[in-house]
């Protein structure tokens, strides 16, 4: 999956499309904090969602502070479910969100699966968002 998140065309187009779509959604335009994400290679660029009321996670927000989670992976479900980078950072400070928090997630859509293996602390995403 990294080697095809890498080998997507368009990705910076194809970013800037997802980022469109996400400040469509009812969620993300009321949305006072949200959280996204400075994108390592291959991830989708939405630091264009910055501008107003973002933290990035390396700022170590609380997480009951945050209205919306753009979460990247390397692969996603239509469910929701999420493939990440192995070290559980999302998934432990998705479990510490306020109930009425939604999740996001982003990603190339070559990067949209049937299945994934799912553990019990894997946290389910509410929407997945790509180009």
């Amino acid at each position: 999956m990294r080697v095809l998140r890498r080998s997507v065309a368009d990705p910076v187009e194809r970013s800037r499309a997802i980022v469109r779509q996400l400040r469509s959604m009812p969620d993300v335009q009321r949305a006072d904090t949200v959280m996204a994400f400075t994108p390592v290679a291959g991830e989708p660029d939405v630091t264009e969602l910055m501008v107003h009321g973002g933290v990035l996670p390396e700022h170590e927000p609380d997480p009951a502070s945050v209205d919306v989670v753009i979460v990247p992976g390397l692969a996603f479900t239509p469910r929701g479910d999420r493939l990440g980078q192995g070290g559980g950072w999302y998934d432990r400070f998705l479990a510490g969100l306020r109930p009425d928090a939604v999740t996001i997630g982003v990603g190339f859509h070559e990067q949209v699966v049937d299945h994934l293996p799912v553990e019990s602390h894997d946290i389910r995403l509410h929407h997945i968002v790509t180009a």
